[in-house]
């Protein structure tokens, strides 16, 4: 283990070199050369919290990006920083920490991106011999441990995911790394596990994991009981439509009943990805977008976990985050997701692509969605083929406040002997990704969504939206002084109302880089009730994922 004079010291020469490069303009979301904040910092507060709201939000996401002379350049690549805010007596401190994986310290110890990450490949060691590169093509591609995506309060261990095979447990009150990283193959067998997982009442963690079969690669549910890691089993495992190119998934939806994946154009090209260490490329280099194929949805019964036998397909879309999907009275199976239009998505986070200005014509853009889609769960036997299936339901539907606004109906229409055609509706046309419900509702039917925007189709989110899926209203809150970032929702304690409680957030200043917000919104109107002004040590960061860790609660969902 690193001293943190030694630690500090490695950072400070790798943001030295860092401010020898071109960064971005500091009205920027994406930011350079950042250093940890590892003691808590008194927070300066405007308004009022809440007496119920105790205890610490948690969230995760890209950090440092230079290291020596060498740079990451995909989104998905940085070094993991760790953000807590521990809200306790109407007050509130600030900390960040630098995730001390083994790839931070392979990387500082050797100062330089010594391990391949999504987008950025590793740079060569220049003390390595000929025969030693030789060698290394022959090994097998190696999944590291920088766990900048998410983060879950698991029982009494916090741990910090991404999208390989392992994760790390950090200490919560200091976000200090504990023990080893984590291996999930080691108790299940899959090849690695997403960092979307969901959470049941019992503190149960289920999850998605990509898996090798005999017949092929496919994708696996897994669950942790009692939210303990070395608790796992095997729900069910389904093969991948392509044999040599299996879908890249995100996140998987979960209902009473069933668990529902989406398989979407967007594959990894298997022979490239083996071949990545003889080839020099990238997971990102193995992704390949198919145009001209449909999407899937794969449903598979919780009970034996099989898949139920209808093929579900829609036009082709990518996604990243679903958010919610939920069973009827009338055997339907609503799932509603952010929807994008291509799998190219993945290229327009690269940070080149980033760092562009959003008036310069080269620089790529993506949409964002929410959208609804309705699967008949009914014996298909007893379908009408090309018919409308849906005609007839009416809780599906979206009905705009407005009566003079036209009603907005998803589609399903039988189209073969066990295949199900379906057309997704939009719930309202404007962007919307990083979802959040309350959990509470998670796998059951819902009102509100909370997402965040933006006006250019760019990753620099500027607003908080609250939408209601039934009539596709949308709320908007914004401060052009700010960046936002994913929303939290909170229930209030005993209160039923679906959105009776607060969202709480980390702001982006977009001029002073070290000045980061909590603001806690009412969730009804998205009033302002709280902000607490941090300044900390070095530019304030933005995050992917995040959870509020309730002091009073036993098993904490998202």
């Amino acid at each position: 283990m690193f001293t943190y004079t030694f630690r500090a010291l490695l950072l400070s020469l790798a943001c030295l070199a860092a401010s020898s490069k071109d960064s971005t303009s500091k009205s920027s979301w994406l930011r350079h050369c950042e250093q940890d904040t590892p003691s808590p910092v008194q927070g300066k507060l405007e308004g009022h919290i809440p007496e119920w709201v105790e205890g610490r939000l948690i969230r995760v996401g890209p950090g440092v990006h230079h290291i020596g002379n060498t740079s990451y350049k995909h989104l998905f690549d940085p070094l993991a920083l760790l953000h807590m805010v521990q809200i306790q007596g109407g007050q509130a401190t600030y900390t960040s920490r630098i995730l001390e994986s083994d790839t931070y310290k392979t990387n500082m110890r050797e100062q330089r991106i010594a391990e391949t990450e999504f987008g950025t490949a590793a740079y060569p060691d220049p003390c390595q011999t000929l025969f030693g590169k030789f060698f290394s093509w022959f090994e097998a591609p190696k999944m590291g441990d920088n766990c900048l995506v998410n983060v879950l309060q698991a029982k009494d261990q916090l741990i910090v995911m991404t999208e390989t095979d392992t994760v790390r447990v950090v200490d919560p009150s200091n976000l200090q790394v504990i023990g080893d990283g984590v291996k999930i193959p080691d108790f299940v067998s899959v090849q690695r596990a997403s960092a979307h997982p969901h959470v049941g009442t019992d503190g149960t963690i289920y999850n998605l994991a990509p898996t090798i079969t005999e017949k092929g690669p496919g994708y696996s549910i897994i669950s942790h009981k009692e939210g303990v890691l070395n608790k796992a089993s095997l729900e069910a495992t389904i093969l991948a439509r392509w044999r040599f190119n299996p879908g890249y998934m995100h996140s998987f939806a979960l209902t009473e009943n069933y668990y529902v994946l989406f398989e979407t154009p967007l594959a990894m090209n298997a022979p490239t990805m083996l071949a990545s260490n003889y080839l020099g490329t990238t997971p990102e280099e193995s992704l390949v977008w198919y145009p001209n194929e449909n999407t899937r949805f794969r449903v598979i019964r919780r009970s034996n976990g099989e898949e139920i036998n209808i093929k579900f397909t829609a036009e082709k879309f990518f996604t990243f985050h679903q958010i919610n999907a939920y069973e009827t009275d009338d055997n339907l199976l609503v799932v509603d997701i952010c929807a994008i239009s291509s799998g190219e998505v993945i290229k327009s986070l690269y940070l080149e692509n980033i760092g562009k200005q959003d008036s310069d014509p080269t620089k790529l853009k993506f949409d964002s969605i929410a959208t609804r889609y309705v699967m008949p769960l009914t014996s298909i036997e007893s379908l009408p083929y090309n018919e409308e299936l849906l005609n007839k339901y009416s809780r599906i539907k979206i009905y705009p406040d407005d009566t003079s606004l036209p009603i907005r109906s998803p589609s399903a229409v039988r189209t073969g002997v066990n295949e199900i055609f379906l057309k997704g509706v939009n719930i309202n046309d404007m962007f919307l990704e990083m979802p959040r419900i309350n959990y509470i509702h998670n796998g059951k039917s819902y009102q509100y969504v909370y997402g965040v925007g933006t006006a250019t189709g760019s990753i620099d989110f500027i607003s908080l939206i609250k939408l209601d899926v039934r009539s596709g209203k949308e709320l908007v809150w914004s401060d052009p002084n700010y960046f936002v970032s994913e929303p939290v929702y909170l229930p209030e304690p005993s209160k039923d109302g679906e959105d009776s409680g607060v969202i709480l957030t980390l702001l982006l200043h977009k001029e002073e880089l070290n000045h980061t917000v909590l603001l806690i919104l009412n969730a009804q109107d998205l009033t302002e009730m709280a902000r607490v002004h941090f300044t900390i040590n070095g530019p304030a960061t933005p995050t992917f994922h995040g959870q509020f860790v309730s002091f009073n609660d036993e098993v904490h969902g998202y």
